[in-house]
């Protein structure tokens, strides 16, 4: 009688562990990155966001990225007054801040110092690099000063090289001459690296992370907050220009 007691206690305990793992999974969000402005793609750096965010109260699903088309919870690095037009049905709860702090965003036009250029006509035939062609800061923004000063993919050789650092370092390592990349990091980069900025573009929102509207209040400020406490080493997955997130709640 003792080991069918023991026997019937043990499947009701396994019933309503499952049970609450249900219930936890149920809450998890699934999460997405839009990667048009770059940020590392391995497993290893999206498994260390979502523990850092777990760790600090936001839910996220263990079983990787979703699409962003249905994740519950989307980086979009694109300005927000252009992501709330075609999210509708999401909220933004916080915003990029930029490594010299601000929430505007500039591309920046690198060359070698060493050069002197300081006119953008100057660099008509030459190889340019850029992120990506969604881009705003690494791509958009900087193509309206190529345009205007005669500069297209005819008259020079375009490379995409998917992310910041990449751009720059294609630069450094004399694989182009001319690198197009956010003016923050730009600006990190060229005391040390002998760069110069030719020229800058005009400032866009910068973006964030957006949650749909659907999930429940508590957890949409959990999130929020989660945000606002990662550390850089956290969020490599992401622009390398972003240096932390500010809450939009």
């Amino acid at each position: 009688m003792p080991l069918i007691f023991a026997v019937v206690f043990l499947l009701l305990f396994s019933g309503c562990v499952l049970a609450q793992d249900g219930i936890h999974n149920s809450l998890a969000l699934s999460l997405a990155i839009n990667h048009d402005d770059g940020g590392k793609t391995s497993k290893r750096h999206l498994q260390i966001l979502h523990d850092a965010l777990n760790e600090k109260g936001c839910a996220v699903a263990p079983d990787g990225s979703s699409s962003s088309e249905h994740a519950q919870l989307v980086f979009d690095p694109a300005p927000i007054s252009v992501v709330k037009k075609h999210r509708p049905d999401y909220q933004l709860i916080a915003r990029a801040r930029t490594l010299d702090g601000k929430l505007k965003v500039r591309g920046a036009i690198l060359v070698h110092a060493a050069r002197g250029i300081k006119d953008i006509s100057l660099l008509k035939g030459e190889w340019i690099s850029f992120v990506t062609k969604e881009s705003w800061s690494g791509y958009r923004l900087p193509l309206e000063l190529f345009q205007k000063a005669g500069i297209n993919e005819t008259s020079n050789a375009f490379y995409f090289v998917g992310n910041h650092i990449g751009s720059v370092s294609a630069l450094l390592h004399k694989d182009v001459n001319v690198a197009v990349v956010a003016e923050p990091l730009a600006r990190r980069w060229m005391e040390q690296n002998k760069l110069s900025i030719v020229a800058v573009t005009e400032e866009v929102e910068t973006g964030g992370w957006w949650l749909h509207k659907t999930v429940p209040e508590r957890l949409a400020e959990k999130c929020a907050h989660a945000m606002e406490a990662l550390e850089r080493s956290q969020h490599r997955s992401l622009p390398a220009w972003i240096d932390g997130f500010v809450s939009a709640r």
